[in-house]
């Protein structure tokens, strides 16, 4: 019951906050806001949770019960809490890169990306099925003897970032925009302008972006959303269009290496083109940009 309870705070938090920052600025930032698109949002975060609310009371006591196994349990010392959230903070850009590098999980996390627009009401637009995965990447905090409580409370300070990132109303951070994931830096994320796609992964430190080549900075123009053209008016076509294109290409496979590509492989893999279909869409949409500019 409690943790409902807490699902439910959550929600309202989240919907209410991104009511705000409509009402704060439809009159000056026309089209910031698309209340279809948000009601879009709405409904994929509470599918999210309706599918999520029993995967992660299983994940929670399969976590709790791997603590038994980790050789040694660290305290609540100041340091534990640093080491803790900089450990966290690995794991989650290595979820995310994973996220857009195999095909399946991306499926699943394509929906987050679906949005035309990008305000606080793009946070809450859930991967449905992320529950599947999303916990096993964080088994390893688990054994290495980090307190579950002090996870939690971490991860859950991490998904308030996560939903304030996504504002684009929040201004440059200066100095801070060096060192962490701000709202300039997570707008390119959610790009798909072709310098930006598969960039800036981290939840809330640039420094993994940096450290492993995928940091990008905002040089202003973007586009947001995907290459792809997604009827989204249609919840299901909004949920499992990813999938569906992922088993047209399973039924067009020659061979068992061609099926395992087309599930574990990038997103967009083609053997006979040999580029990516993303890539491919990327370019037809821009085209259509230039033609109705013209």
């Amino acid at each position: 019951m409690e943790i409902k309870i807490f699902y439910a705070a959550l929600a309202f938090f989240f919907v209410s906050s991104s009511f705000i920052e409509y009402a704060l600025t439809y009159k000056k930032y026309k089209g910031y806001y698309n209340m279809k698109d948000t009601f879009s949002s709405i409904k994929l975060m509470l599918a999210g949770l309706v599918f999520d609310t029993g995967i992660k009371i299983v994940s929670i006591y399969g976590l709790l019960l791997l603590t038994t196994f980790a050789p040694y349990h660290l305290g609540y010392d100041w340091w534990s809490w640093i080491l803790c959230f900089v450990i966290w903070d690995f794991c989650f850009y290595c979820k995310h890169y994973v996220e857009h590098h195999v095909r399946f999980i991306w499926a699943i996390h394509v929906h987050h990306h679906s949005s035309s627009h990008m305000n606080l009401s793009t946070s809450i637009r859930s991967g449905v099925f992320k529950g599947l995965y999303r916990y096993f990447f964080y088994i390893p905090i688990i054994l290495m003897g980090f307190p579950p409580v002090m996870f939690f409370t971490i991860y859950g300070i991490g998904k308030l970032w996560a939903f304030f990132s996504h504002s684009q109303r929040l201004g440059n951070w200066g100095i801070l925009e060096k060192f962490l994931i701000t709202p300039s830096h997570h707008a390119v994320h959610h790009s798909y302008n072709d310098q930006n796609l598969n960039k800036n992964f981290g939840e809330t430190l640039i420094i993994w972006d940096k450290l492993f080549g995928s940091f990008q900075e905002n040089n202003g123009n973007l586009k947001f959303g995907i290459p792809e053209q997604v009827d989204h008016s249609s919840f299901y076509n909004t949920v499992m269009h990813e999938f569906e294109n992922m088993a047209r290409d399973i039924r067009s496979a020659k061979n068992l290496k061609e099926i395992m590509f087309y599930i574990f492989g990038k997103p967009g893999w083609n053997q006979k083109k040999k580029h990516t279909v993303k890539e491919k869409n990327l370019k037809n949409k821009t085209n259509e940009s230039k033609n109705i500019q013209v």
